[in-house]
């Protein structure tokens, strides 16, 4: 059986090239935005090691916008963006074949288009750090409880997250009360084959995770690791909510399969047959994913 399957960096940079093949082979495979951007800014062993593994043919993966592209659909259509696949992008393609051996060079409009996007990325980043700091104020049994209790309230209110529609659509709505699109739909018409409602609960399902990893505090200090570590912690959450609008995703992530089998149970979670411990997690387009090549 053919299934649409959302891919991630752990499982591309991690799993054996056999188990990559046979996954794009035997499946619908889907590579987002916010993956090929994870891909193109990587260490350049880890950016060889996963494009090497990719099918060297026309369309080896479908490409898929990003989230923000997904909640804009929404926006002008006023329906749920599911099913993810219909959005791939049209064209055929082959990656840049310096790209599978490691000598690809970033210049011209492809330069240019990575330094735009790494600056989204940043602005993005930082919302998600300003989200993840009020998170608690979503959760009102969060403050003023002793520490040997907060671990225990923190898994709670994650599990509050991912299986109360009623309160997500909730939260929803105190966006839409601040400073939310004019065309944002109206709350009580999300549901979980939604952009904005997975956008609304992996959000906040992440951002209780770092909360409760922080002690409830944002590091005073704010240095480049904090800041990595943040926006790969972002870039996670958008895989988690690809993953739970398609239900099916190949990722050795442990937290993302911990996320994504909470907010969706029935999500087909892939493992590899064969996988090392290689890689870890960590588009554009022009250049990088080019015409068929003759």
């Amino acid at each position: 059986m053919t299934n649409v399957i959302v891919l991630d960096k752990s499982y591309l940079d991690g799993a054996s090239t056999p188990s990559v093949r046979a996954l794009c082979d035997e499946h619908i495979v889907l590579m987002s935005d916010e993956l090929f951007f994870e891909l193109m800014t990587t260490r350049p062993e880890s950016q060889q090691r996963c494009f090497s593994k990719l099918p060297d043919k026309t369309n080896p993966v479908l490409l898929m916008p990003n989230v923000g592209s997904l909640l804009r659909y929404e926006m002008e259509h006023q329906a749920p963006c599911t099913p993810v696949d219909r959005h791939r992008l049209p064209d055929a393609f082959q990656f840049n074949a310096k790209l599978r051996d490691g000598t690809f060079v970033f210049e011209g409009q492809v330069l240019k288009d990575l330094e735009a996007w790494e600056k989204r990325t940043a602005d993005d980043t930082q919302g998600f750090i300003e989200r993840w700091s009020i998170v608690h104020q979503f959760f009102p049994e969060l403050n003023g409880i002793e520490w040997k209790d907060f671990p225990r309230a923190i898994e709670e209110a994650r599990n509050k997250t991912a299986t109360n529609a009623e309160f997500i659509r909730d939260i929803y709505a105190s966006f839409l009360d601040e400073d939310a699109p004019k065309n944002a739909p109206p709350a009580d018409t999300i549901s979980p084959e939604w952009a904005f409602f997975r956008w609304v609960q992996c959000q906040i399902l992440c951002g209780l995770r770092l909360f409760g990893r922080y002690q409830g505090r944002i590091p005073d200090s704010q240095g480049k690791a904090f800041m990595e570590k943040a926006e790969h912690a972002m870039l996670d959450s958008y895989h988690v909510i690809h993953g739970s609008l398609a239900g099916a995703m190949a990722t050795l992530d442990k937290e993302i399969r911990e996320d994504l089998l909470l907010v969706l149970p029935s999500c087909v979670v892939i493992p590899p047959a064969a996988a090392s411990t290689a890689g870890a997690n960590n588009g554009l387009q022009g250049d990088a994913a080019q015409a068929p090549r003759a």
